[in-house]
């Protein structure tokens, strides 16, 4: 009988929400510990809890499997897949005793990635001779170091999913299926044979597949988009479970033992260091002054926080703070970016505003950058992310689209600030009303970050 674990929901660092008529910061973390007013220099230093998960217990009643679909047909074709599969196709299999060779698939976006290197730290602790590969799309693959070494000695393999490309190029990805499981059979090859061990941390019915067609002998992971009869072990779904924790308790399903809670960490070498500082330098940024980054685009309209937002956000700190601000962006932001600078005419800002959005050579750049800002400020996308996993104190706006005890920025330094609203956690690329953002003026996030610097 397949397993089909549950893990407790319990287990997410804080959650701070500034409610904009007061100005105050509250802790909306569900577990209802260290609430009160929190609006303090500390709010910045916020530590994660290492709270347990729940033990895995094949015994636990299996409740109806949760669909990431929005649509009916899509929910009821694959429920009704799944049915068939399971009574046709489903078997049961033992985890392999001796689990000589792994993949991971990750083949998705630059968050999803970084919430995925606590579970890899974890995952080589528990097989230290293991040959582990991890599968990513092309776009992450700058964010990972060259040398397999400094990331747990796990190897690289790229491909890029159609269905998670944006804009999306296939919605189904049948055909790229096929093609990923043609390249995992020659990588096992190359490794002397079948995986013993796939983790589909994304939960993808293309990864699926593509493991099982690849031969993989033992399969975990998500059965959210169907074809969850092919997995050995299943982990549910469950709101307001960071990713990062998701990931850990998907690591435990698979066999192992319960796995401490940590960030994910990103480290530029020494050089990597020193080339950033330069790069800042070229461009105007000497450091002798509070450096405080910007990054006003996202991968959704609707967690963008809004031009005048921004302008007006760095309209008080350089008029009132010892500071630059630097804007970040890749070709993507320019056309936000050039907004944010037309609605900063009539304010002096040379040497005090500098744009380098698109200006840098890479992702491996902008990382080199980002390592020396006093602190960075952006929407709920990449580059926040990252500037989290650099150590770098981070305050993320967050619209409505995703709840942040789930999507939100891990590291030692994070705040969060967002508007509560009704229809929050919409998911919506594209929303009427757009409230959320709306109700967060710039006075608000200008007190969040003047108290955290």
């Amino acid at each position: 009988m397949k397993n089909r674990i549950m893990k407790g929901a319990d287990q997410n660092p804080p959650v701070f929400s500034l409610d904009s008529s007061s100005g105050e910061a509250t802790n909306s973390n569900p577990s209802g510990k260290a609430s009160g007013k929190v609006l303090t220099i500390e709010l910045g230093r916020i530590e994660p809890p290492e709270a347990p998960r729940a033990a895995p217990s094949a015994q636990q009643k299996s409740p109806p499997r949760q669909y990431a679909y929005r649509s009916r047909w899509a929910v009821r074709l694959f429920r009704l897949l799944d049915g068939l599969g399971a009574a046709l196709l489903a078997r049961e299999r033992d985890r392999p005793k001796v689990i000589e060779r792994v993949i991971v698939l990750r083949p998705d976006h630059i968050g999803d990635v970084l919430f995925s290197l606590p579970a890899l730290r974890a995952l080589r602790k528990e097989l230290p001779d293991a040959r582990i590969d991890l599968l990513i799309g092309p776009w992450a693959r700058p964010l990972l170091p060259d040398d397999s070494k400094n990331l747990y000695g796990i190897e690289l393999i790229e491909f890029s999913a159609p269905w998670l490309e944006r804009p999306k190029k296939d919605r189904f990805g049948l055909m790229a299926a096929l093609g990923l499981a043609r390249l995992l059979r020659r990588r096992a090859r190359e490794l002397g044979g079948a995986y013993d061990l796939a983790v589909d941390l994304r939960g993808d019915f293309q990864s699926i597949l593509a493991a099982r067609l690849a031969g993989a002998r033992y399969l975990a992971g998500s059965g959210r988009t169907g074809l969850g009869f092919f997995l050995d072990v299943e982990l549910e779904e469950m709101r307001g479970r960071h990713q990062v924790e998701r990931n850990l308790a998907l690591i435990e399903s698979a066999g192992f033992g319960y796995q401490e809670t940590t960030n994910p960490e990103l480290k530029l070498t020494r050089d990597e260091i020193e080339q950033g500082r330069a790069l800042l330098r070229t461009h105007g940024v000497d450091g002798s002054r509070i450096v405080i980054g910007i990054h006003a685009g996202a991968g959704n309209p609707t967690k963008i926080w809004g031009v005048d937002k921004f302008a007006g956000l760095i309209r008080r700190i350089i008029t009132n703070m010892p500071s630059q601000v630097v804007i970040f962006g890749g070709p993507d932001d320019r056309s936000v970016t050039d907004d944010v600078m037309i609605a900063l005419k009539g304010l002096r800002t040379e040497g005090r505003v500098v744009d380098l959005c698109d200006k840098l050579p890479g992702l491996r750049s902008f990382m080199m950058a980002a390592r020396h800002c006093t602190l960075f400020v952006g929407n709920d996308s990449g580059p926040g992310h990252i500037a989290a996993a650099l150590g770098v104190p981070v305050i993320s706006v967050f619209s409505g689209t995703n709840d942040p005890a789930e999507w939100g920025p891990r590291g030692s330094s994070v705040v969060i600030v967002r508007k509560r609203i009704e229809c929050e956690v919409c998911g919506l690329t594209f929303c009427d009303h757009h409230s959320g953002m709306a109700g967060l003026d710039s006075d608000i996030v200008y007190e969040a970050l003047r108290r955290c610097v």
